[in-house]
């Protein structure tokens, strides 16, 4: 009575108890043959080496190898003889891998602000758009200018407006023609988009001639003809600045103009042959 009372309890865990009883011994097996093919193989390895598969019994004859005289192996060095017939070349590397590599940064930012915003407007376009681009200059006519934390400023030492426009494109060529793909230029009154003036460059070709921004119509003149308004701001490729700058001293001395963005959209037309376009396919 016990007895059966006693199955009856267990009776629901009875296929655990066997599942578990069955898994064990199937394992303790594997482990088994498992152990059984590793010294027959290690075995095998030894015979494909010449070893005896029993090192205690060696048959008369058999050769063996004594290991026992082997050296660490030494590495033979070729020492470096200079040719004193030969001349010395001083190999030039550059400071950054990507100018090595002649990668450029997509896209440089000039600002053409004056004494008198310089504290004050230019101010609120570096906190407000600085931290966006990897490149921003501050461009002025005013000499001994005291700079503000954080900003670089570029000064030309005249106020006059053509002639700040002139001194600023010449010194980008100069110092940053091979750096960027493309050139933004604006006045410290400009509201910039930065994102937006990011993801436009990313979208462009930069294997043509492009000058993108507001066109304005020259008074009195072609209305084929436009210029991109500095007050809105506007975006030259590494191509034209490459043509104009062959021909600043010639827009210079050949044509009159008292609005800085009129000069150089002039300039530009005259002697590379395109004119301003608000957007581009």
């Amino acid at each position: 009575m016990r007895l059966t009372s006693l199955l009856l309890l267990f009776r629901p865990a009875l296929p655990l108890i066997l599942g578990l009883s069955l898994g064990c011994s199937l394992s303790l097996l594997r482990v088994s043959w498992n152990q059984g093919d590793g010294d027959e193989s290690c075995m095998d390895a030894g015979a494909s080496r010449g070893l005896p598969h029993d090192n205690s019994r060696l048959e008369p004859g058999s050769e063996t190898r004594d290991f026992s005289d082997n050296k660490e192996y030494e590495p033979r060095i070729v020492p470096y003889y200079k040719d004193p017939n030969k001349p010395h070349k001083k190999v030039l590397r550059t400071r950054y891998i990507h100018t090595e590599l002649g990668i450029r940064d997509q896209l440089f930012v000039g600002i053409l602000t004056s004494k008198a915003t310089l504290n004050s407007l230019a101010i609120s376009v570096n906190r407000t758009v600085a931290h966006h681009f990897s490149r921003l200059i501050y461009f002025t006519g005013f000499r001994n200018a005291k700079i503000p934390h954080g900003m670089q400023i570029v000064s030309h030492g005249d106020d006059r407006p053509v002639w700040l426009m002139y001194r600023t494109i010449q010194y980008i060529y100069q110092h940053f023609g091979n750096e960027y793909d493309w050139f933004y230029l604006a006045q410290d009154n400009t509201y910039t988009q930065a994102e937006r003036i990011k993801s436009l460059v990313s979208h462009l070709s930069i294997d043509q001639d492009l000058y993108l921004g507001r066109a304005e119509e020259f008074i009195g003149g072609d209305p084929d003809s436009r210029y991109c308004h500095g007050g809105y701001g506007y975006v030259m490729s590494r191509s034209v600045l490459d043509k104009l700058q062959r021909y600043l001293d010639n827009c210079r001395n050949d044509i009159l103009s008292v609005r800085p963005d009129e000069w150089l959209g002039r300039c530009i037309i005259d002697y590379i042959g395109i004119s301003c376009v608000n957007k581009h396919k």
